[in-house]
């Protein structure tokens, strides 16, 4: 081989291990489906975080405005708990894809510029404000109201209601035994949380303080649910919506019964969507958000199991 064709044989070598080899954020700019190039026409974008908007509401949401919008021949698959949306629309290909990992997974995503929209069931800690460049007021939509439950397995459906110190205790582990809380009952008390990506967790943390108890965590709500339904000593924290013919009951929490309507209920709290700066820019992040604060884009939000933002919904 001619020493030249080695030399340029040897180039090409080295961008090819370049590429192959760069790193997960180099292909951000790709995946903010802005002005930057895109491989081939194809315009991807992504949304990520709370798995209690991404299960079944934001699914439903994004449907919805796509059929609005008009697309036809719209392609949706599932993988691995992931949702990837493909679409043609004015000549261009199109690809979403909706990973529900968790608020704080959708909050670092946003930080490193690896997603355009954050799904959160809790607001954004001052930790990860300090990686956002100023975060402006209309980057945080929000989208509608949730209320988590306080559950116990059905053996212990006498207990009605438990107040907020009692919780504090049991969750902290000062309270570990069931016949501290009802002298009917006894056994260790054994709890169910989701795990420390999920908003949940930091949402119930804030509220009662530091969960220092012994506790099992659950990447999502239906592991946890049925941890609990096998588990005559359990207590956990669950969505609002729950499936039927479950072995738990719900306990009121300081006299208040779990609703999605009670200002006053103490678990009660507010989700949103998080836009990227640059996403700002693009008319398809916009509108979508002008959707979801819609009376459609409200009323799926009610269909779904949360509160809307209207209560008349």
């Amino acid at each position: 081989m001619p020493v030249f064709q080695v030399k340029h044989f040897f180039y090409a070598l080295i961008l090819f291990s370049l590429w192959a080899c760069r790193p997960e954020g180099a292909s951000s700019l790709i995946e903010q489906g802005g002005n930057s190039p895109q491989p081939s026409g194809l315009k991807l974008y992504k949304i990520t975080g709370s798995k209690t908007l991404g299960a079944v509401l934001m699914p439903a949401l994004l449907e919805a405005y796509l059929r609005q919008k008009g697309v036809q021949a719209l392609e949706k698959s599932k993988l691995s708990g992931a949702y990837l949306y493909r679409w043609e629309q004015d000549g261009k290909k199109l690809r979403l894809e909706l990973l529900p990992k968790g608020s704080q997974a959708g909050f670092m995503a946003l930080a490193a510029g690896q997603a355009q929209m954050a799904m959160a069931s809790k607001e954004i800690e001052d930790s990860l404000l300090a990686q956002l460049p100023a975060l402006k007021e209309e980057q945080r939509l929000l989208l509608a109201y949730d209320a988590l439950r306080v559950l116990v397995h059905k053996e212990k459906a006498e207990i009605k209601q438990l107040t907020k110190l009692q919780l504090g205790k049991i969750f902290r582990g000062e309270v570990r035994d069931w016949a501290e809380i009802d002298p009917r009952f006894s056994g260790p008390i054994r709890l169910y949380l989701r795990n420390e990506q999920s908003g949940s967790f930091h949402f119930v943390q804030r509220i009662l303080g530091e969960l220092g108890a012994v506790h099992k965590q659950q990447e999502n709500f239906d592991y946890l649910l049925q941890d609990l339904a096998n588990d005559p000593n359990g207590l956990a924290f669950a969505p609002y919506e729950l499936p039927a013919g479950l072995s738990v009951s719900t306990v009121a929490v300081a006299g208040r019964k779990a609703n999605l309507q009670d200002l006053q209920y103490l678990f009660r709290r507010p989700l949103y969507l998080y836009l990227d700066t640059l996403a700002l820019k693009d008319p398809f992040w916009l509108d979508f958000m002008a959707f979801c604060q819609s009376e459609a884009g409200q009323k799926i939000v009610a269909q779904s199991g949360f509160a809307s933002l209207a209560p008349s919904l």
